[in-house]
């Protein structure tokens, strides 16, 4: 009787184990991993030689056109709006001897399915960018000539 008792109650415990550990749940959900992605990008315009101010100082651009809170939008090569979003505050970056005033932009639930994205700042023309490289967390660095 009692030997009954302890196996009934150790399959009790292992069926409640489970279903807290979400294994008797788990059926129920989906096998596919989220096809959105988080796109990360920067616009970059170039300050005058000789502009001394450190990495991370604040900046405005020389194009009046560039400025925090410009929309940023993403489309598929089809043209269909996939994302939307605005740019933030201008930073001053420096490679090497270059240095440019960039403003950073990202975009949460960007979905999948195509091949390549077209991301447009403003009324400008878009740039086309490999879907594969932005969805391994490459930026999108968009070059405007002050």
């Amino acid at each position: 009787m009692f030997r009954r008792a302890g196996w009934l109650l150790a399959l009790v415990l292992l069926v409640a184990g489970l279903g807290g550990c979400g294994w008797l749940a788990a059926s129920g959900v989906s096998h596919h991993k989220p096809d959105a992605f988080v796109l990360r990008g920067r616009v970059t315009v170039p300050v005058p030689a000789g502009d001394s101010r450190p990495d991370g100082a604040a900046c405005a651009a020389s194009d009046p056109a560039v400025v925090a809170g410009t929309p940023i939008r993403v489309t598929g090569p089809d043209g269909h709006l996939l994302a939307t979003g605005y740019l933030g505050d201008g930073v001053i970056s420096r490679t090497g001897t270059a240095a440019s005033c960039d403003f950073p932009f990202q975009l949460a639930g960007v979905p999948g399915g195509v091949d390549s994205y077209d991301i447009a700042v403003g009324t400008r023309a878009p740039h086309r960018f490999p879907a594969k490289d932005l969805r391994e967390n490459a930026d999108a660095v968009i070059p405007v000539n002050g």
